[in-house]
């Protein structure tokens, strides 16, 4: 026995002592783990109720976006909406959609807030926009653009009748870049959808609230509600919902086991602890994975705009609070819509793959790396050498592309045109600063292409400067003192002029003096190019019909040529002035018509039934093929100057003019070869079969009374 006490002593005090000291303090450590699971459980579930929530209140709010857009930004609802609205049609689009559940009221009204149409459940409606929606309706109106040519939309929450509503305006726009509303005065589509049962039901399963439910004008607030707000910041109702508190069904359904199994308590904590780490890791991981998804562009694992802004949003406050440097590269695809449009949407996502991997390579280091969407790319530089470091980047993204790509044995070819704007010590905030690096952006491109431009203040002045310009454009348009000039087309043969084309300048007794690449361009920008046109086709055809025999053509924009009128107009102005129609030629550029296949066609066969000829200008740039020339039906080809310049020196130039020319040829065109500059390039042409010849070794575009010694009794030959 004695023998036995020290061991006995011994075991107590080394185990047995330290076992039961252990086995308390695990036990005490038991309940307080236990306890406090069950109540992060509580806390946890509370707060992502209330996240749920608060996105539940943000989605009834956003409910009527996407549906807005749909409808708002489209060339019909423009034609119906604007000057006297057709109230069938608003009837027919809008009215009826009202019964159909997405929204149960809808309005137009103008940019003072006036209610031009209204309508509910189907029927119409009596009530004007702004007693229907409240007071706060016209400040919603002035958040919105107002310069006819922005889309912009806003969404919010208001009480109609007793109960809360959810509404979104929208500037109503067209969808085609060259159609524009009347008088630049916006006018609004305003769609309104009552929080019923059914929405709340829904928002119930998606956002896994028990028994959501919304008060009117109730102040309520706590763990199971949160308020809903108008656009003018006032509480308009309440969005409640029942807890569903896991921690505590928790507790009541283990306490007594834990009691009963204490024994057991060890193993029981590393179940409890393990089963809790477990639910708790894969929740957390779901939702760091949902947060991420959300931030990444599918196709290239890039960061996304939504990342860009936030991103960009932290850099900028951080580089204003410490005085540090920021660079933002703004990058876009030359020619990958082509290789998109001739290869096919797999090719073209390969390529977008392909150069997203390599900027990024490019980029490392950097603070981020992200793809805006469509062939768009941003970096984000920080740092005290961002400067040089964003250059650098974007030069070497140039050189990186500027080796064509292959996939599956078709070659894709691009370039990258870069703009890169620096931090500056002005209030700009993070839209500003990703307006000015799509300014440098654009500023590159119209440059050249395939090369880096960095903003400076000029380029805004550029845009102010073209604004001028299209105030004097719309003067001398308005005043008919634009000029239009003729060069000779000639015969191939006898170099007697069988032809003109008209070219418009500006007028020389003015003290601003712009060329044609200059001025056209901003007609094109500032939506004067139809009536530019107009001008031009006028002209050219009353100034024809004065000479005898000859034909003359007339270069048309791609937005004229596009107008579903424009073959009305011709005939018009074809009777106006006296012109017979098989001496006028319309001539068209390629690129602009092919997505637009149907319509231009219907355009050239309109023409043709007034005997009216199309050329193709400028054949030889960008993606000229065979199947082009065959599905348009054109009576003329026009070979472009780049394709003529160089048949005197290089072989292969010339074998493509011969081939061209033999196909034209083949399918009945006639074939006109322009800037011809060289005798010996006249030569050349004649044997390849070509017809007509025009450029600077016959004749400068002249004067209208110039053409008339060209024109005399006995005519001579157009000397080279």
């Amino acid at each position: 026995m004695l023998k036995q006490q020290p061991f006995i002593a011994e075991f107590a005090i080394r185990i047995l002592i330290p076992s039961m000291l252990a086995a308390c303090g695990i036990a005490a450590l038991l309940f307080y783990i236990v306890s406090a699971i069950f109540d992060e459980t509580n806390r946890l579930d509370s707060e992502y109720s209330r996240r749920s929530a608060e996105a539940a209140v943000g989605s009834i709010r956003e409910n009527l976006a996407a549906v807005i857009q749909d409808n708002a930004v489209w060339d019909e609802a423009v034609e119906n909406s604007y000057g006297k609205a057709n109230r069938q049609w608003l009837d027919g689009m809008w009215g009826t959609g009202t019964k159909d559940g997405l929204y149960d009221t809808a309005f137009v009204v103008d940019a003072d807030g006036r209610t031009i149409y209204a309508a509910q459940q189907g029927k119409p409606f009596d009530t004007t926009a702004i007693s229907y929606l409240g007071g706060d309706f016209v400040a919603t109106i002035g958040k919105l653009p107002r310069d006819g040519a922005t889309f912009g939309k806003v969404s919010g929450i208001t009480v109609t009748g007793g109960e809360l509503s959810s509404f979104t305006v929208a500037v109503i726009l067209p969808a085609s870049e060259g159609m524009r509303i009347p008088d630049a005065r916006p006018r609004y589509l305003v769609l309104v959808k009552k929080v019923d049962e059914s929405l709340l039901s829904t928002l119930s399963r998606r956002f896994a609230l028990e028994n959501i439910a919304v008060s009117v004008n109730k102040n309520q607030h706590g763990g199971t509600a949160v308020p809903i707000m108008s656009l003018g910041g006032k509480q308009v109702g309440t969005l409640s919902w029942n807890s569903r508190s896991p921690g505590t069904f928790l507790r009541a359904k283990y306490a007594k086991v834990v009691g009963v199994v204490l024994s057991m308590f060890l193993f029981v904590i590393g179940i409890l602890i393990y089963t809790s780490w477990r639910g708790f890791r894969d929740a957390r991981s779901s939702q760091a994975e949902a947060i991420a998804a959300s931030m990444r562009d599918d196709l290239t694992g890039l960061a996304n705009r939504r990342e860009l802004l936030s991103v960009l949003n932290g850099c900028l406050a951080n580089a204003k609070e410490t005085g540090g440097k920021l660079s933002v590269v703004y990058a876009d695809l030359d020619g990958f819509k082509e290789v998109n449009d001739s290869y096919g949407h797999e090719i073209g996502d390969l390529l977008l793959k392909s150069a997203a991997a390599g900027f990024a390579h490019l980029a490392q280091g950097t603070e981020l790396v992200a793809r805006l969407g469509g062939d768009e790319f941003a970096i984000i530089v920080i740092g005290a050498d961002c400067a040089d470091r964003s250059r650098f980047i974007a030069r070497s993204m140039i050189a990186f592309l500027a080796e064509p790509m292959v996939f599956g044995g078709r070659v894709a070819s691009v370039s990258v045109s870069a703009g890169i704007v620096d931090l500056e010590n002005d209030d700009a905030d993070v839209e500003e600063i990703i307006r000015r690096a799509d300014v440098a952006m654009y500023a590159a491109k119209a440059a050249g292409r395939n090369r880096v431009h960095v903003y400076d203040k000029s380029l805004d002045f550029k845009r102010d400067e073209n604004r001028a310009i299209a105030r004097a454009l719309r003067e001398h348009i308005d005043s008919r003192s634009l000029t239009v000039v003729y060069q000779p087309i000639v015969d191939a043969r006898t170099r007697r002029i069988r032809g003109v084309e008209a070219l418009v300048r500006w007028p020389k007794d003015t003290p601003r003096h712009c060329a044609p690449d200059v001025f056209i361009p901003v007609a094109e920008e500032f939506g004067l190019i139809e009536d530019l046109g107009y001008f031009v086709l006028t002209e050219a055809c009353r100034q024809a019909a004065q000479w005898p025999d000859i034909f003359v053509a007339v270069n048309v924009s791609p937005i004229q040529f596009m107008n579903p009128g424009f073959a009305d107009l011709v005939e018009t102005t074809l009777q106006k002035t006296g012109l017979e129609p098989k001496r006028l030629e319309i001539e068209v550029t390629e690129g602009f018509i092919i997505d637009n296949a149907e319509r231009a066609n219907n355009i050239i066969g309109k023409l043709h039934e007034m005997r009216v000829g199309v050329a193709l200008d400028d054949f030889g740039t960008g993606y000229s093929s065979i199947g082009h020339l065959r599905r348009f039906k054109f009576d003329k080809l026009k070979l472009d100057r780049s394709m003529v310049s160089d048949i005197l020196r290089q072989p292969s130039a010339l074998r493509l003019v011969q081939g061209t020319i033999a196909m034209a040829d083949a399918l009945g065109l006639i074939v006109v070869a322009e800037g011809i500059e060289d005798e010996n390039q006249v030569s050349v042409l004649r044997l390849a079969g070509c017809s007509q010849f025009q450029g600077y070794l016959f004749s400068r575009p002249v004067e209208a009374e110039k053409i008339g010694a060209f024109l005399a009794p006995q005519p001579l030959a157009i000397a080279g």
